[in-house]
């Protein structure tokens, strides 16, 4: 019966493509679903040791490829018998269906008498999307995911309708793991990103690292040129740095390139964290971040002093670039100040100020005292001086002296 019932709801979803004598065939569907679910029965018998088991050991590594395998060939499977003008959502439907995915989420009420479930965790809670970019709409993406202790494992899969017929053009997903934190998790965002002068196109993938007991994670951002007849897929960028769990990071395409916001962390322990943009710019093979990078003055000296040299310079007045490297190394050095030494720095932002030769014009002070046997020392600040643009700031100059156009209000206390 339930081959029957695979077989007929199959039929009747991508009737327009087998009239078209397609390579398609039903067997094949039947038998990629009864493989998907099989490889899924497995994983959901494997035991946790307990409510936080971050390992991720070996057979249950071979047990997880299995199971992307099986998904992916569903997908290409199911995407060998849709027609040219395929709508997402029939397709986004059907697999659901087929691997009772997209269930809706229960939160359950936490009962201390209530054993902790063990099993059942890897594998479960499968969720699919099928979506065709509004700006290439000969372009299908899947993105398929699946629970793992304490978040999910997703993968991506890109088509584009060629020669009449959908051909996979990209797979996205993470490699064996150990930890859980290798998984394609926490969050997975996606663009694709037309390139206007050659008509092909790249896509931007961002995911976070899966973890059970820190809101403090890392990610990864890459750009991805696909496969074509000639070369398999590419990573032309990539990108890696932390971020905080606490908001849903945002990807978005720009009208050169892409961005991607999400919250970090400040060098400031009493701000703790902060937004920030990373926004690219993407021409050929060049990808240049570029602004804005944050959202406020402040938040903008902070960024511009964690991020590499390369980057900064771009942001920084272009007869200032040596003075302004030196400052920036010298807080990158106290940045990774050994742990165990007896004088530990402590970086505070101080007032935010706006400056009266100009309305553009800000200061920001940095604030430089040392920690010893619990005992605080202060030492020279800081002082940033910026200018603010357009969606951007320009870092000008930065001095153990405050400007003396520079006494207003602190416009960000205690902010």
């Amino acid at each position: 019966m339930r081959i029957f019932l695979v077989s007929g709801f199959l039929a009747l979803l991508f009737a327009p493509a087998l009239r078209a004598e397609r390579a398609c065939s039903q067997m094949d569907l039947e038998a990629a679903v009864q493989r998907a679910k099989a490889v899924q029965t497995e994983l959901l018998t494997y035991k946790i040791t307990d409510e936080i088991d971050e390992g991720v050991p070996a057979p249950l590594q071979a047990q997880i490829r299995a199971f992307k395998e099986s998904l992916a060939a569903l997908a290409d499977t199911a995407l060998q018998c849709a027609p040219e003008d395929a709508n997402p959502k029939p397709i986004e439907t059907t697999l659901a269906k087929l691997l009772d995915a997209n269930k809706p989420v229960i939160n359950e009420v936490y009962d201390p008498k209530k054993p902790h479930q063990l099993d059942h965790i890897y594998g479960d809670e499968i969720d699919v999307k099928v979506s065709a970019p509004a700006n290439l709409p000969q372009v299908l993406l899947a993105r398929i995911s699946f629970g793992i202790e304490c978040g999910y494992d997703a993968m991506l899969l890109a088509y584009e309708l060629r020669h009449g017929h959908w051909q996979r053009m990209l797979r996205w997903q993470s490699g064996n793991f150990d930890q859980i934190s290798g998984a394609f998790g926490d969050f997975f965002s996606y663009q694709v990103v037309p390139q206007k002068d050659s008509g092909s196109w790249l896509i931007a993938v961002a995911h976070g690292h899966p973890w059970c007991t820190s809101r403090w994670s890392g990610f990864d951002l890459d750009l991805i040129r696909p496969s074509t007849d000639n070369a398999p897929q590419q990573v032309v960028f990539h990108k890696k740095a932390g971020y905080v769990r606490d908001t849903d990071p945002i990807m978005r395409i720009a009208p050169d390139g892409f961005q991607l916001r999400l919250e970090t962390g400040s060098m400031d322990a009493i701000v703790m964290t902060r937004p920030v943009v990373y926004r690219y710019r993407v021409s050929g093979r060049q990808v240049v971040r570029v602004q804005p990078i944050a959202l406020n003055g402040r938040d903008f000296v902070d960024e511009w002093l964690q991020s590499p040299w390369d980057e900064s310079k771009g942001w920084s007045a272009p007869s200032e670039l040596i003075e302004l490297e030196s400052a920036q190394k010298k807080i990158e050095k106290l940045r990774n100040s050994d742990p165990n030494a007896k004088e530990w720095p402590s970086l505070t932002y101080g007032p935010v100020r706006s400056c009266s030769d100009s309305p553009s014009h800000f200061q920001v002070d940095l604030d430089l005292e040392w920690l010893v046997n619990q005992q605080t020392r202060p030492d020279s600040p800081t002082f940033f001086q910026i200018q603010e643009g357009k969606n951007s700031f320009t870092m000008l100059s930065a001095s153990g002296k405050p400007d003396p156009h520079c006494t207003g209000p602190d416009i960000m206390a205690h902010q």
